[in-house]
């Protein structure tokens, strides 16, 4: 009975630590400087000390599990939070950036267009 218990306790210790560890969030994906990006996914707020000030979204294009930096507007930055609130799926279109240090490249959004689901459209007033 003893060694159930260590073992649920391992496990349970173990799940906790994998689930604080950090996320891919730590690099992001980037392309040369000055070519067009455009991606269906998820946008989340930007966790953390951006590299540039300007970044203020995280963007998860599909199933990938890399992230794209977004720096937006005021009026594409406020459609941009409402989607995060409601997790709608968006449509962004943008130019690559690049940000005074090495290894900081970031997509400076021109265009969002929100794709709200069935089920969003079914159940919002």
């Amino acid at each position: 009975m003893n060694s159930k218990v260590r073992r649920i306790a391992l496990l349970t210790m173990a799940l906790g630590f994998a689930a604080c560890a950090p996320t891919a969030n730590l690099m992001a994906k980037s392309g040369p400087a000055g070519t067009r990006f455009g991606d269906n996914g998820k946008v989340s707020f930007h966790r953390g000390q951006p590299c540039t000030s300007q970044i203020m979204f995280d963007f998860h294009a599909g199933r990938s599990k890399t992230v794209v930096w977004l720096a937006a507007g005021a009026r594409d930055s406020k459609r941009l939070s409402e989607a995060v609130r409601s997790r709608d799926r968006v449509r962004i279109s943008g130019i690559w950036k690049r940000g005074r240090e090495t290894g900081c490249s970031y997509v400076d959004v021109t265009n969002v267009a929100v794709e709200s689901s069935f089920w969003n459209r079914l159940f919002k007033p």
